[in-house]
């Protein structure tokens, strides 16, 4: 589950309008979180550094304290496993070998009433993770599409898609990326909606056609006026400031590694960065989880297998999309990483003890709103006892019919199979005649 925050979710659909289509509760979430990186953004207009770069490493900030309190959370709740963890493993190693209904049951209540003894639930690892699930996904949507949430930046592209014709420019620019071999300009943009004329409308085919424009690097702008003569004035303009709201530390941030092919240059550094930054992110979390007595042979293979792979599919994503992403990337994994040092501190100035009496102390105040009585833990282990009690007498009566069974077996086979070699044709046919003769004498009375 941990790394669910670390995943990169790129490919997100959007809708003709530029916003999200995923119901009011992603609307909110987006908005909210695009009109905070169009505050960053107009902070940054207004001392003079007008540049997306420095606009997504405070946004990554921004929405990494937003999200702190459920990793806080969550690490606390991966403490709290490791201090309850050899009681959950003693109740499994119980119930290893018995998969009847009763006996998971059992297993399951006695596990639920583990968890409430120590003021935690099965699902509290898990909660804040899903909680963060949303802003992961808004926060990919916003950095691919800057435009649609920063309206100075649109402002810079909008004039360009008026003077080239607006909607009626659509067409010529599909051509252009496809005649120069730069198709990937136009993925997720519905051929600039020209794939089907009667879904995507007017306003729905300008705001793909300023998708398209921001998409472009230097060269692409380069070569643009040659497909709008008339309009190479506005062009080679707006090129100008799209060069200095993207440029960062000299990399066009609209420009991905990838565009370069394999030849070694500059760009590579985003995908590197990227995935040694996972790489140290990953690393610290699974050393602060080490401590975890779950933690077998199986397990570990697959942390070590995923602390490998998750780097590189950060190598790789990072050198095939925009370096904007890779800058996200990396500002994610290095803020995250400090956020996972400080934590680290924190809960090392902490005894179990602490975290037990903190623990209890929330979950009683959570109870007292519901009005029930504060945990006992005496109670709880009263309870734990008579789920086991419960347990054996079940079991008892279970082998009780086993033994009955065996003995009414060992019977009718001494009765059928008296006089005769047990297993041979006689004993079959003494079998079929004793068991006739049965019959016969009950149908006589």
């Amino acid at each position: 589950m941990k790394y669910l925050s670390m995943i990169p979710f790129v490919i997100i659909t959007k809708n003709t309008s530029n916003m999200p289509v995923f119901g009011p509760l992603w609307n909110l979430i987006v908005n909210f979180l695009g009109w905070v990186m169009n505050q960053i953004y107009m902070f940054l207009d207004k001392i003079g550094i007008p540049n997306i770069g420095l606009a997504i490493i405070l946004f990554t900030l921004v929405s990494r304290v937003i999200i702190f309190p459920t990793s806080l959370r969550q690490q606390k709740s991966s403490r709290m496993m490791q201090i309850i963890q050899p009681e959950i493993k003693a109740i499994q190693e119980k119930y290893k070998n018995r998969t009847d209904n009763l006996s998971m049951l059992a297993q399951q209540e006695e596990m639920k009433a583990v968890y409430e003894k120590y003021g935690t639930s099965m699902t509290s690892g898990c909660l804040p993770l899903l909680l963060q699930m949303p802003i992961i996904f808004a926060l990919y949507r916003i950095i691919m599409n800057i435009p649609a949430y920063v309206p100075s930046v649109k402002k810079v592209y909008e004039t360009v898609m008026t003077s080239i014709g607006g909607s009626e420019a659509a067409s010529k620019l599909v051509d252009f990326a496809n005649n120069n071999g730069w198709s990937k300009l136009l993925v997720g943009l519905h051929n600039l909606g020209l794939d089907d004329t009667s879904k995507y409308d007017v306003t729905a085919i300008e705001n793909f056609i300023i998708d398209f424009l921001y998409k472009l690097n230097p060269s692409q702008w380069a070569k643009l006026p040659e497909v709008f003569p008339s309009a190479a004035e506005v062009i080679n303009s707006a090129a100008i400031k799209s060069s200095e709201i993207n440029s960062f530390l000299g990399l066009n941030l609209s420009t991905a590694p990838s565009e370069y092919g394999f030849v070694p240059n500059g760009y590579w550094l985003i995908p590197i960065l990227a995935g040694l930054s996972q790489w140290a992110s990953a690393a610290l979390m699974q050393k602060q989880n080490s401590g975890n007595t779950d933690s077998n042979e199986q397990s570990a293979q697959m942390m070590k297998s995923m602390n490998i792979m998750m780097p590189l599919m950060s190598v790789w994503f990072c050198f095939s999309f925009a370096s904007g992403i890779g800058l996200y990337w990396i500002a994610s994994s290095v803020f995250m990483l400090l956020q996972q040092l400080m934590m680290n501190w924190y809960f090392s100035k902490k005894s179990n003890e602490e975290l037990l009496k903190e623990s209890m102390a929330k979950a009683n105040a959570k109870r007292a709103r519901k009005n029930l009585p504060p945990i006992d833990e005496k109670s709880v282990e009263e309870r734990i006892r008579n789920i086991q009690s419960k347990m054996e007498v079940s079991e008892k009566k279970r082998l009780d019919v086993i033994a009955r069974q065996s003995v009414k077996t060992k019977e009718s086979n001494e009765y059928y199979n008296r006089n005769a070699k047990p297993g041979s044709l006689a004993s079959k046919a003494n079998m079929v005649r004793l068991y006739n003769e049965k019959n016969e004498k009950k149908g006589n009375k």
